[in-house]
Parts: structure tokens; C-alpha cells; sequence
């Protein structure tokens, strides 16, 4: 067994990430590194984490340093497993866990694929419904952002070009500033975070609420770098949501619960479909709460 070991080491070098198992008879005593008990190491399963372009030297040492914590593992386990007089509760605990993540990852995959796009007229529905309870956390707004070097031959018609609302204005901010540009942002057609905003700004400004509401036209230069901040439009902390911005958000709300209905629906039918074939048996106090 040692020496298979040891001649397999010699072909990682020429192998192109470790997981261990119970034996199978997939499994050829050739590919087994170590067993203990039942279960196995393959060196397959170790070579599959090695880092690329790893000498031979480099991973005989790594794959012996896996596979003595492997071993370390299973020993210092059954050493506890001796000595620990509370195993009973230690191995409900990790049936516990076992479950626990199953189910948790079954819900994950749920989220991300078992859940239908939601209607756009109901969510306006809901927005008409719930429209006093829509509130900002915080200030949104429109406009533009430009950050620019201070060396730009086209700086004053930039600056020009941000404070005019007009369309022509955007066009040449799109044709020619944005070029001159190291980063340009264009919202004045959605609403943003404030704070987003904000955060591309090497400038405390203060308090968001004040800032938005008494700026129309922002400028600050720091080491060489203009940056230019126009405002075409903003909502305070506290106000109504526009219902363009509180889409997204009525969305996830909506699929939250229609993942919780199919979620309620199918462990409901799984119960019963369990109690059926006397998988679950349920005692009186259960069939009494009902």
C-alpha cells in the first residue's frame, strides 16, 4: 500500500484539484493514496486541487502533508469519539446541519430558478396600493457626472456643456466630453442613490437632503482632476418613491412572496404524499393542532 503510494507521487507532475469516500469497486487500488476504515483518498481527488505548473518535488510534498491531515482527521475523531460522552447529541447535531444546508441550498436554487417574472401591471397595481408606504430611506437624484482632466483642451466647453440642460448639450457631452472623459455618468433619464453618486466624489457633501436640494451645478478639483456634477432632479429622504424607481423594488417583494406560496404549496403536498406512503407519522398532539 505504501509503496503504491509513493510510486503514484512520481506521475503528478505530468498530471493535468481532495475529497474522500467510501470505497467502491469503481475505484482501483491504484488510485488509492490512503484508506482508513471505509473510506478513501484518491490521488486523483488531490491532484484536482494542486496549483498548475507545480513541480514534482513541490506536489509528492503537498499530496503527503493532504493526505497525513486526512489521516490526522480520522484518528483524532475516533479519539474523541472514545472519550466524548455526549456523541449522541454531536451526531444528531450534524444529521441537523446535514439537512439544514440541503434544504438551504434546495431554497437557493428555488430563488434563482423556480420563480415566474412578475406581471408589470401588477406591480403598478401594487404601486397604486401601497404608495404611501413607498418611502425613501435616503435621497435620489438626476443628472450627470463627469470626472475629466483639469488639462483637457476641452474643460470650459465641458463645463459649459454640463450646466446646460438642453439637448445639444448632451450630445456634445457624448461626442467629445466623454472621450476627454475618465469616467461619465449619464442618469438624467433615472433615478440613482444619491450616495452612489456622492461616493465618485473625493469631497465630503455634507448632508445628503441639503446637498440635493440647494445644488443644482457641482465642481471640485483634486491632484489634476475636475470633477463636475450637474442635477436635473431629486427626491429627499422621507418622500414618496417615483414609481419608475419603486419598481424593482415592488418586484422583489412580489417574487419573495410567490416563492413563499410555492414553497408553502409544495412542502404541503410533499407532507402529504409522506403520509401516504408512511414515510411521516404524525402523533396526536399534531393531528389535535391541526
Amino acid at each position: 500500500m505504501r509503496k503504491t503510494a509513493i510510486i503514484l507521487l512520481t506521475f503528478v507532475g505530468i498530471a493535468a484539484g481532495c475529497e474522500s469516500g467510501k470505497k467502491s469497486h469503481e475505484v482501483t487500488d491504484s488510485d488509492i493514496v490512503v484508506q482508513y476504515r471505509d473510506s478513501v483518498l484518491l490521488l486523483s481527488d488531490i491532484i484536482r486541487q494542486l496549483p498548475p505548473a507545480i513541480s514534482s518535488a513541490d506536489s509528492a510534498a503537498l499530496i503527503k502533508k493532504i493526505a497525513d491531515q486526512w489521516i490526522e482527521g480520522f484518528l483524532i475523531e475516533d479519539l474523541a469519539a472514545s472519550q466524548i460522552d455526549d456523541m449522541d447529541r454531536i451526531n444528531s447535531l450534524t444529521a441537523d446541519y446535514k439537512r439544514s444546508l440541503i434544504a438551504d441550498s434546495y431554497r437557493r436554487k428555488m430563488r434563482r430558478k423556480g420563480v415566474q417574472p412578475v406581471d408589470m401591471d401588477a406591480v403598478k397595481e401594487y404601486y397604486t396600493r401601497h404608495t404611501n408606504e413607498l418611502r425613501l430611506e435616503r435621497p435620489i437624484v438626476k443628472g450627470l457626472f463627469i470626472r475629466v482632466p483639469a488639462s483637457s483642451r476641452y474643460i470650459d466647453d465641458i463645463r459649459l456643456w454640463m450646466k446646460n440642460s438642453d439637448p445639444d448639450s448632451f450630445d456634445k457631452l457624448e461626442n467629445t466630453g466623454r472621450h476627454e472623459a475618465t469616467a461619465f455618468r449619464y442618469f438624467a433619464d433615472q433615478w440613482v442613490d444619491f450616495d452612489a453618486i456622492a461616493g465618485e466624489i473625493p469631497q465630503k457633501l455634507g448632508d445628503g437632503d441639503k446637498f440635493v436640494e440647494n445644488t443644482i451645478d457641482f465642481e471640485t478639483e483634486l491632484n489634476g482632476t475636475v470633477y463636475i456634477l450637474h442635477l436635473t432632479d431629486y427626491r429627499k429622504k422621507g418622500s414618496i418613491m417615483p414609481q419608475e424607481y419603486a419598481a424593482p423594488i415592488i418586484e422583489d417583494r412580489m417574487k419573495a412572496l410567490h416563492l413563499a406560496d410555492y414553497e408553502k404549496g409544495l412542502i404541503k403536498a410533499l407532507r402529504s404524499t409522506a403520509i401516504e406512503k408512511d414515510i411521516l407519522k404524525e402523533g396526536s398532539y399534531f393531528i389535535q393542532s391541526k
